[in-house]
């Protein structure tokens, strides 16, 4: 008579694999998980800067069409200038739109988010232009007044980005 000894190898090498299987579904689902947290924040942020552009376009609409006052007191303020109800400062006024907190008290709010302008040159003559080349000058004024736009958007779950453009306003022939 034979004697067989089990041993059980085969439920061990049996259990190795699933702890195999189950280490890599574990894996799978966790970067998955990260990828779509990823996908998400990626979204917010678009969210973020879309709102911002969209501001920056509306304020620089609202400088050119004169909505705002581009010739408003608060841009001509002595400094120091420390805060601005109007979201409006002077040149060498010493804001920093990179590190200052958006809200009421030092800027403006315009559609899903927030801007301030701020003065940066008046009176320049336009680069290439003269009064020969517009006409007589009762046709042209050459000058322009510049104004840096910084404009903030923020998404829902608290991304914010922040757009800045140079902008030129035409002075008018009165003001000339």
């Amino acid at each position: 008579m034979t004697e067989y000894t089990q041993r059980g190898s085969t439920l061990v090498i049996s259990l190795i694999i699933l702890i195999i299987l189950m280490l890599l579904g574990v894996t799978a689902m966790v970067t998955s998980n990260t990828a779509f947290k990823l996908a998400g924040n990626l979204q917010f942020e678009n969210n973020a800067m879309n709102s911002a552009e969209a501001v920056l376009s509306e304020v620089e609409n609202w400088l050119e069409a004169g909505t705002i006052d581009y010739n408003h007191v608060d841009f001509f303020a002595p400094p120091p200038v420390t805060t601005s109800t109007t979201g409006r400062y002077p040149r060498n006024s010493g804001v920093d739109p990179m590190n200052m907190t958006w809200n009421d008290t030092n800027s403006a709010a315009a559609g899903q988010g927030r801007y301030i302008i701020e003065l940066m040159s008046t009176n320049n003559v336009l680069i290439g232009s003269s009064v020969t080349v517009g006409g007589p000058l009762s046709y042209a004024c050459n000058r322009v007044n510049t104004y840096r736009i910084t404009a903030r958007g923020a998404s829902a779950r608290g991304a914010a980005k922040l757009v800045q453009s140079y902008f030129s306003i035409l002075m008018t022939s009165t003001t000339c």
